[in-house]
């Protein structure tokens, strides 16, 4: 099983920059190559300017991957070798999620529901197959106000069930406030 760290941290924080580094100093020290699995689509100029950003950020040896849903199918499929794998981010994958099935009219409802913690459960058993490192971006969002919208309060509760899971099946967890790094676990 793969050691499994999670970085946290709301809009802006510096999570992704810290897990770079987490990522960064296990190729060193392990020797392992990087996967970097992008959850993100492109949807509007401002996002692609994001991710363009993250993308320069990244040495040009670390493999990347763009998947917005099927995460344990990468996991499961990478299996074989010992690698580490930065996973930016679980925020952006439930909101795919979310939206899969909801393209142009948003509805929420328990099959739905069963359906995305069925993914989730697919996503925590793939991270018990693997060789080497996960690290784990995550957004925290449950420190702020309730959200006007049903859609964001979907999405906060969702967030907040991925995070609660996957914290604890993580050895290691961050929280990334105002660029500054704090282990919690």
């Amino acid at each position: 099983m793969a050691e499994v760290i999670m970085v946290v941290g709301g809009s802006r924080s510096g999570k992704s920059s810290t897990a770079e580094r987490l990522a960064d100093d296990c190729e060193k020290k392990l020797g392992y190559p990087v996967i970097y699995i992008a959850t993100g689509t492109i949807w509007d100029e401002e996002f692609a300017a994001r991710v363009e950003k993250h993308r320069l950020r990244r040495p040009t040896s670390w493999k990347t991957i763009e998947e917005p849903c099927d995460l344990s199918k990468v996991f499961n499929e990478q299996r074989e070798q010992p690698q580490i794998y930065l996973l930016d981010s679980l925020g952006t994958w439930v909101t795919n999620m979310m939206y899969r099935q909801n393209v142009t009219e948003f509805s929420w409802d328990e099959e739905k529901e069963q359906v995305f913690l069925s993914q989730l459960k697919l996503l925590t058993e793939s991270l018990e197959n693997v060789k080497g490192t996960v690290i784990l971006v995550a957004d925290e969002v449950g420190m702020d106000v309730v959200p006007a919208s049903q859609e964001g309060r979907i999405f906060r509760d969702l967030n907040g069930m991925v995070n609660q899971e996957l914290a604890a099946k993580a050895g290691q967890v961050y929280m990334v406030v105002c660029g500054i790094t704090m282990k919690i676990k």
